[in-house]
């Protein structure tokens, strides 16, 4: 069970990637049915208050990681006890997931990027992990009425599904698969694979950990995250001296969610925890 916390009219769990593993594995092991580990930055926290679908998602959401130092920074500052491993980005742990994938037997399936991408990260997993399961698809026809992306993984029946479109394309597709595809995790994981396969450049990995990340990517990538990382801030600086405001500074740990796979004793459904609002990853 893991501390839960409410602040911004968001709600984040203080994971570990650790504890981002424990999850995908008890979720396995349990058949878990669409089980979602949503993420929260200060990108996903503007679009939260500017985005119905973004509010949906994060009703949906089962865990939801913190991925950015500058919202463990927020909650701390807000009296959280959240700490600098809690922020656990992609660019951290995906390799290590990788490796326990390819432990455990786990089937995954990763939906987005371009042809290219998608198609060089298989062959590159391959090479890399040659006992891990793993299939692609691009990410273009994701939306299409016509697309074979569904009856793909169902045929793959991953246990988890990455999908990687950036905010909030990917948690659109994420709600509107729900109904129609059964697997045990699925994923929001931004452009890791871009990262991974050179499209985009990283950051050096102490950067991210000293809350520096965003002005790497920024330098690099000026055009496509002037809007993310300096208007949306800014936008939500308003927010941020209301919630400092003592009146509603009321420090609370949540409840916690039942135990994956534990049953609902009125319906006999797997238990999902009530979640009063949620939120790319980086």
């Amino acid at each position: 069970m893991y501390p839960r916390f409410e602040f911004m009219g968001i709600t984040v769990h203080a994971l570990t990637k650790d504890d981002i593993f424990d999850v995908v594995d008890a979720s396995v092991n349990a058949d878990a049915n669409n089980l979602i580990i949503g993420n929260h930055n200060f990108h996903s926290l503007y679009l939260f208050r500017h985005n119905e679908t973004m509010r949906r998602f994060y009703s949906q959401s089962r865990y939801t990681h913190i991925d950015g130092m500058s919202l463990v920074g927020l909650g701390r500052l807000l009296g959280y006890p959240l700490l600098r491993k809690h922020r656990t980005a992609y660019l951290d742990w995906f390799e290590e997931f990788l490796r326990k994938a390819q432990e455990h037997s786990w089937r995954v399936y990763f939906l987005g990027g371009t042809s290219e991408v998608a198609e060089g990260v298989q062959q590159s997993l391959r090479a890399e992990y040659p006992g891990l399961q793993f299939r692609s698809h691009h990410g273009f026809d994701a939306f299409s009425p016509d697309t074979s992306v569904y009856e793909e993984i169902k045929e793959f029946a991953p246990h988890v599904l990455l999908v990687g479109m950036g905010m909030p394309l990917q948690e659109k597709w994420i709600l509107q698969a729900l109904d129609k595809l059964k697997v045990n995790v699925l994923l929001p994981c931004g452009g890791i694979m871009d990262f991974r396969m050179g499209v985009q450049t990283p950051a050096p990995r102490w950067l991210g950990q000293i809350g520096m990340e965003w002005l790497f990517r920024l330098v690099h990538r000026p055009r496509q995250l002037f809007g993310r990382y300096l208007l949306e801030p800014i936008a939500l600086i308003p927010a941020i001296l209301g919630e400092l405001r003592p009146r509603n500074r009321n420090v609370k740990q949540l409840r916690q969610p039942r135990p994956i796979g534990e049953r609902d004793n009125s319906n006999g459904q797997p238990a999902r925890p009530a979640v009063e609002s949620g939120a790319e990853c980086s």
